[in-house]
């Protein structure tokens, strides 16, 4: 919630957008898309995301390139429109709470061939072979994720993809640029704000996704 600027001084609303409520998620950040939420300066959006690959990949052996289509990664949540807001204007977005959902939630590690930073692709050449496809499904609750049965780490679940509207363009939501878009900050995460130095659009639709699993923020 703004603590100053528009929204400071006024009780927020609280807002779910869920699945059913999203309905078509986007692979795309843009002007072109039809809001699915609208609010106002200092509310609240209780979200709920779908993981990097849209659900697909859900065991061990299921095979990325197989089952994902580049570039259509990434989904979308949104537009969220923040009434008010103009082209010019710094949007800060405060990120309050993340949590897993589902009864037994998992995170998906992957390692595709000719794609990501690990392997060659169609952009950066390398003189090794694709690296194997290899899929890695882990275990986790609020507290800990479980890489082995010897090892666990902090949970500290980040957004990996946030963004206002581009002014004309329909970016896919594999790119980052000064829009926002696929940046996987760690410090997306509980307790943190992301500031809009200046929206684009002549209004202000916001898109949202969640890295790694799917939850509520």
């Amino acid at each position: 919630m703004a603590t100053r600027g528009v929204g400071g001084d006024r009780r927020p609303e609280t807002h779910e957008l869920t699945e059913e409520k999203q309905g078509r998620f986007h692979s795309t950040m843009g002007p072109y898309s039809d809001p699915v939420l609208h609010i106002k300066p200092g509310d609240r959006v209780v979200v709920q995301t779908r993981d990097a690959f849209e659900g697909k990949i859900t065991k061990e052996t299921d095979k990325p390139s197989l089952l994902l289509e580049v570039p259509f990664l990434n989904p979308q949540n949104g537009p969220i429109m923040v009434e008010g807001a103009q082209k010019g204007d710094a949007l800060a977005v405060y990120i309050e709470s993340m949590t897993p959902r589902g009864e037994n939630p998992r995170g998906t590690c992957c390692m595709i061939p000719e794609f990501g930073a690990l392997t060659g692709t169609y952009y950066t050449a390398t003189l090794n072979d694709p690296l194997p496809e290899v899929v890695r499904k882990i275990d986790l609750d609020e507290e800990w994720v479980y890489w082995s049965p010897r090892v666990k780490l902090p949970y500290r679940p980040h957004i990996g993809t946030l963004s206002c509207s581009p002014e004309i363009d329909s970016i896919n939501s594999l790119t980052p640029d000064n829009h926002g878009g696929n940046m996987d900050p760690a410090r997306y995460g509980a307790g943190e704000r992301h500031l809009f130095a200046g929206t684009f659009a002549r209004r202000a639709p916001v898109h949202r996704r969640r890295a790694c699993l799917p939850g509520r923020r």
